[in-house]
């Protein structure tokens, strides 16, 4: 089958390049490893900047697709020394569940969309893309395009087959494993914010959120990392700081993300194949994602529209128009003023004290670890 355009991973910047190609009149396949509804080990806290995107292009966010409760004000840091925090967002972002929400938007943005479908080999010339995929224990075929936009995650298949050498040096060294675990329980914690823990002893940025009626606990952890040792730090600290109880059966998912941008490494593919969202390496100091993958996906999209029928490829479109996004997140890794993402951290910034002075240094290692 050939297709215009192949979007790999439909998740949110998948989702938001197959949209916008498609209202260009591209004929476009969107391709997702996984079932949809598929389970996303992620919080789910969509700031109003990637919520203001997620509308322009698809009409607000249903009520089916959000969580309780349904609006989030912003992040709670809390550092293991004893700082707190309050980083608000501009406005108030919304709580989704995200096997709903992606599933809302691959089935909106008018794609032929081919779930369970997982690409195991790529290749790309000048102006065509031939994907080998595999449905199951189906035979493997072959998809052809004349462009790619691979927004397949952090353990991108495309930017390993694309580029092996960059990918072997700075993706998969920085390749961090994440373990959320959901419980149910009790802590004395306002369930509009989003807690950030800052860990001591290298442990890093640490995550959890009370959501649904559940308390989650997302702790990262590398291959020579048990993950429990890190859960064990943020449960003992949350019983400190925040009265936590645990009790019942405990879920456990297991994701990874990718933070090669902490060394200011990002690769946004070759010729008429783009990478976007986190495959690219775009996630923000903090972990999060969502917005800057749909940014992506909508500027790679555009990047193609206007390069079709010219014998310019789209990267070099795409890489100039992502150069202010690139430099304003590596600036705002510096410069930590106003805002650092999507959160306003003027309280910590403007605070003299020896503790906050302490809280700073330690995020900026981390950053830029």
């Amino acid at each position: 089958m050939y297709y215009d355009a192949l979007v790999t991973g439909a998740g949110p910047g998948g989702c938001m390049a197959a949209r916008s190609l498609r209202g260009a009149g591209f004929k476009v396949a969107l391709v997702e490893k996984e079932r949809l509804p598929r389970e996303k080990p992620c919080g789910g806290f969509v700031s109003p900047q990637a919520a203001a995107l997620i509308e322009e292009a698809f009409g607000p966010i249903p009520p089916s697709c959000l969580a309780q409760p349904h609006t989030v004000v912003g992040a709670r840091l809390l550092c293991e020394g004893g700082g707190d925090y309050e980083l608000p967002f501009p406005e108030p972002g919304f709580s989704v569940v995200r096997s709903r929400l992606d599933a809302h938007l691959a089935a909106s943005c008018g794609a032929d969309v081919l779930d369970g479908c997982e690409v195991v080999d790529l290749d790309v010339e000048r102006f065509h893309v031939r994907a080998h995929v595999t449905r199951g224990e189906e035979e493997e075929e072959e998809l052809e395009a004349t462009y790619l936009v691979a927004a397949d995650g952090a353990e991108s298949v495309a930017l390993r087959l694309l580029r092996p050498e960059f990918h072997r040096l700075y993706a998969a060294p920085r390749l961090e494993r994440t373990m959320l675990v959901l419980s149910e329980g009790d802590m004395e914690w306002d369930p509009r914010w989003t807690g950030i823990a800052l860990m001591r002893g290298g442990g890093g940025i640490a995550r959890f959120f009370v959501k649904d009626g559940l308390i989650g606990l997302a702790v990262n952890h590398g291959p020579e990392k048990e993950w429990r040792e890190g859960l064990d730090s943020l449960a003992a600290m949350l019983r400190h700081r925040a009265g936590l109880r645990l009790r019942g059966e405990a879920i456990r998912r297991a994701s990874a993300s990718n933070r090669m941008a902490a060394g200011g490494h990002y690769s946004l593919g070759a010729g008429c194949a783009l990478l976007a969202g986190e495959a690219a390496g775009l996630l923000d100091p903090w972990g999060f994602g969502i917005r800057l993958a749909l940014e992506s996906g909508r500027v790679a999209a555009e990047s193609i529209r206007e390069s079709a029928g010219e014998r310019i490829t789209p990267h070099i479109r795409y890489r100039y128009r992502m150069q202010d996004l690139l430099e304003r997140e590596l600036r705002q890794r510096r410069d930590f003023t106003a805002g650092v993402g999507d959160l306003d951290v003027s309280s910590l910034a403007g605070d003299r004290s020896r503790a906050a002075r302490r809280d700073r240094r330690a995020l900026k290692r981390r950053f830029y670890k």
